[in-house]
């Protein structure tokens, strides 16, 4: 039975119950969303860089290396960043940023509706993108995601991603001052031409720092976060120059500039530079070497993206002395091996099209309005007058003629041929119109200087409209210099080559070269140190056959010259570069002993146990080498050799320390450091001191009177000894003063084709060495090689190797270690020694 109150409504019909059920729904799904968004917030910021101080941000930076005076040489990285702190960044810059990219950043809290709503309407009035909607905060999430997840992910057009970068932005304006968000804006940010970060960026396209940017120059960098490939000033100058006046307009807008700052700012020119490559245009086969120390020490991750400060022992100047020399010498050699011929040749239809094409190219190199002295050209020969001895070419849009008094080294290849003796005396057959020819711009002034000229300048134009030019050639031979300090073993330069650009084999190191009688140094050495010989011993210099069972051969060593001269001291010998006495020496050693010798003093690769070892029948580095004379040149002792003096971190802590204690650029708290280092590093003396400084005597023989006497033009004491190979196909000059010990070489990669038979390590590689240690002693106080304690000098002949009684001519003065100084004395003229009048009595 139903019972029913008076006044009691029946329960609500259908829509009361609809409303109910939707009120529920919209509850439900406030609740699962809150649940499901706190859900996803907490998930995605698990994933998102938790940022909570300035110290937080760990970017990849730049690895610097520098010269020992502080000049830069390399840079290493995955991303050219440098970091500044926001002291450092000009006011200027950080508004040029601010104007175009986010001029509220300082009122909003991270997300700017207001911009968003700003850039929408700007870019539907302009047609096409002109203002970014992303505050610079977002754009710093952005960043910082894409740099923790890489760039596909972190840059996913996805609604994860930009809820990532919602909250990290919300966590970096909670955490973080709007100046450091603005340091890590300016620090991060890509904006072209291989730049990360404000400063980078001012090195790459200015070639200068931050604080030296003008205005026209800072608004050019506030345009690119955008879009640096669209506003790039290398690919679109016009859009980029348009940006720049876009992003100058808003600087006054917002009051940051005045009318006139603008005005001004618009018409600055603007000069942009390509990325510059630093390792590979100061010193690069040094720095290339340090890099692979580098990393295989310490990682590549470390070395590309930690922003280690790296200082090594290269002299930079010094570095350019060895590149000069190298330049002007090598090619010298180059041309006395012969003409290659053209570069190509042109038929008649081809020659204005590859005219047009290389004026082109020389208005890119902004040198198509003159052909400057000194500099190297493309001719195309139009005409040849044979009777004059001239041949007139075109270089892009400039007429030149090239006489024969400019070419006279231009015979063809032969390295049978005595250089002097085969200099043109006409224009060859070979040379025709439409020749391609590498020449260089000259004057006639420097072509009298060519003392090969001669009589062929009669024929020279005096037409001021023709620029002269002279004959060049690429070299096909190659070279290498390795300089080292004697005592503190700082590597001043080392070339592994004629071009990095060309080759980046590191001949200094990696190539492994016969010595030729650079070696012989080293058997003279075990000669004087395990057998107790002298300068004075002799051995006879006459024909011999060997029969090598080593080498399973017959042969027969001849000197250079192929002439005998009997009984000879080790002194004349060395002097003179003589082989069969050497082999000689190298006999009496014993090959295995010299062998072992060799690698006690730092030869490292391996010998071939023979008797022409002695004249350079193995291969040694020129590493090796100059470490083994060097060690001659510090009496024996071994000292470290330094490439990488200094490393420190980031955080400035230091990693390694191989400063020599002296070093000149190093403080004196530092200096007591080092020092105390070096006496707990115990020196190794591999041979006495004497023993050094009789070889160091008899390599200063070498120069003063035998194959090294070209090395007499230094002006100072010099110690060293020439090498040349079979059929020349390489040449030494191994040489070295009181303090610098430097290497030169010479010869072709393969040894398919020999140098001219008359290139020899004093006439090839000395010359190279020369033209660098003029230069690089210059400034410095080079005394004579000091005697040891232990070493007397003797008057002696240096054919007999007999004392003698008072000052004769020829006679010289030798140094011997005390008590094996020679007791027989040469007979004065007209008397008789007292062992031979008994001889003669006893025999009668």
């Amino acid at each position: 039975m139903n019972v029913a109150f008076e006044g009691e409504r029946p329960h609500g019909g259908w829509f009361r119950r609809l409303f109910r059920l939707a009120l529920f729904g919209v509850l439900l799904a406030i609740v699962v969303g809150g649940v499901g968004g706190g859900i996803a917030y907490v998930t995605l910021s698990r994933d998102v860089p938790n940022f909570h101080s300035i110290k937080d941000y760990r970017p990849k930076v730049v690895t610097r290396v520098y010269g020992q005076e502080g000049q830069l040489i390399g840079e290493l990285y995955r991303e050219k960043r440098i970091f500044l702190p926001y002291e450092q960044i000009p006011r200027q810059l950080v508004q040029a940023f601010l104007a175009s990219e986010d001029n509220r950043f300082f009122d909003h809290s991270g997300i700017d509706p207001m911009g968003l709503l700003r850039a929408a309407f700007a870019n539907v009035r302009a047609g096409r993108v002109v203002q970014g909607g992303s505050t610079v905060t977002q754009q710093v999430a952005k960043a910082l995601i894409i740099k923790a997840e890489g760039y596909k992910e972190g840059s996913a057009k996805k609604l994860t991603r930009k809820l990532k970068e919602a909250i990290l932005a919300q966590r970096l304006e909670s955490n973080l001052t709007k100046e450091e968000i603005l340091t890590l804006y300016l620090n991060h940010i890509f904006l072209g031409n291989q730049a990360y970060g404000v400063e980078a960026a001012a090195h790459n396209y200015f070639r200068k720092t931050v604080s030296e940017l003008n205005l026209a120059e800072a608004a050019l960098l506030g345009g690119l976060p955008q879009a640096p490939s669209r506003y790039s000033p290398f690919r679109h100058p016009k859009r980029a120059k348009d940006r720049r006046e876009y992003v100058l307009r808003r600087m006054r807008e917002e009051g940051f500039i005045t009318e006139a700052q603008l005005n001004e700012a618009k018409d600055t020119p603007i000069t942009v530079y390509p990325a510059p490559d630093v390792s590979r245009d100061v010193t690069p086969y040094y720095t290339e070497y340090v890099r692979q120390k580098l990393v295989e020490k310490y990682g590549e991750q470390k070395v590309l993206e930690e922003g280690l400060t790296v200082t090594t022992a290269v002299d930079v100047e010094r570095y350019r002395m060895a590149e000069d020399s190298i330049y002007e010498n090598l090619r010298m050699v180059d041309k006395r091996q012969g003409y290659r011929g053209a570069l190509m040749k042109l038929k008649q239809d081809e020659i204005s099209g590859f005219q047009d094409a290389y004026k082109k190219e020389l208005e890119r190199m902004g040198r198509a309005e003159k052909l400057e002295d000194g500099e190297l050209y493309i001719g195309v020969i139009n005409r040849i007058d044979r009777e004059r001895d001239l041949i007139y070419l075109d270089i892009g849009p400039h007429p030149a003629v090239l006489p024969l008094a400019a070419m006279r080294w231009a015979r063809g290849v032969d390295p049978e041929k005595w250089f002097e003796s085969s200099l043109l005396t006409e224009i060859p057959k070979s040379f025709e119109v439409g020749d391609v020819l590498h020449v260089r711009a000259t004057t006639l002034e420097a072509v009298k200087k060519d003392r090969y000229a001669g009589a062929y300048l009669k024929g020279v134009p005096e037409d001021r409209q023709l620029r002269l030019v002279a004959l060049e050639q690429e070299p096909s031979l190659e070279s290498a210099i390795m300089s080292v300090e004697t005592e503190s073993g700082y590597v001043l330069a080392m070339l592994g080559g004629y071009s990095f650009d060309k080759s980046e084999f590191n001949r200094a190191l990696q190539s492994c070269r016969q010595p030729g009688s650079s070696f012989k140094p080293i058997v003279y050495c075990a000669a004087l140190d395990l057998k107790g010989w002298t300068m004075a011993t002799t051995v006879i210099d006459a024909p011999i056959t060997y029969d090598d069972t080593n080498a399973q051969k017959r042969w027969k060593p001849k000197n250079f010259e192929s002439k005998f001269l009997g009984e000879v001291t080790l002194r004349t010998a060395l002097q003179n570069s003589m082989n069969v006495p050497a082999v000689k020496v190298l006999e009496a050693v014993g090959v295995g002993d010299a062998i072992q010798y060799a690698h006690k003093l730092g030869i490292t690769t391996e010998l071939p146990p023979e008797l022409g070892l002695v004249l350079g029948q193995g291969c040694v580095t020129m590493s090796d080498l100059s470490e083994v004379y060097r060690l001659f040149s510090n009496y024996g002792r071994r000292t470290e050799r330094r490439f990488i003096l200094r490393v420190v971190d980031r955080d400035g802590k230091v990693l390694e320390d191989n400063t020599w204690p002296r070093d000149g650029w190093v403080g004196m708290g530092e200096k007591a450091e080092r020092a105390i280092v070096e006496l707990r590093r115990p020196r190794e003396q591999v041979i006495d001191r004497q023993t050094g400084f009789l070889i160091t005597k008899m390599m200063r023989n070498v120069v003063m009177g035998g194959t090294g006497t070209p090395a007499q033009a230094l002006g100072v004491p010099v110690a060293g000894k020439t090498g040349t190979t079979n059929d020349s196909f390489d040449a030494w000059f191994v040489g070295f003063t009181t303090d610098i010990v430097t290497a030169a070489w010479v010869g072709y990669d393969d040894y398919v084709l020999p140098m001219g038979k008359y290139e020899q390590g004093g006439r090839a590689a000395l010359p190279i060495w020369l033209g660098y240690m003029r230069r690089a002693i210059r400034g410095r106080k080079t005394p004579e090689f000091a005697a040891p304690a232990g070493i007397v000098f003797v008057r002696i002949d240096p054919k007999t190797g007999r004392r003698v009684q008072a000052e004769l001519p020829g006679t010289v003065v030798e140094a011997f270690r005390e008590g094996t100084e020679p007791q027989d004395f040469v007979a004065r003229p007209g008397e008789e020694r007292p062992d031979e009048f008994l001889k003669v009595d006893s025999g009668g």
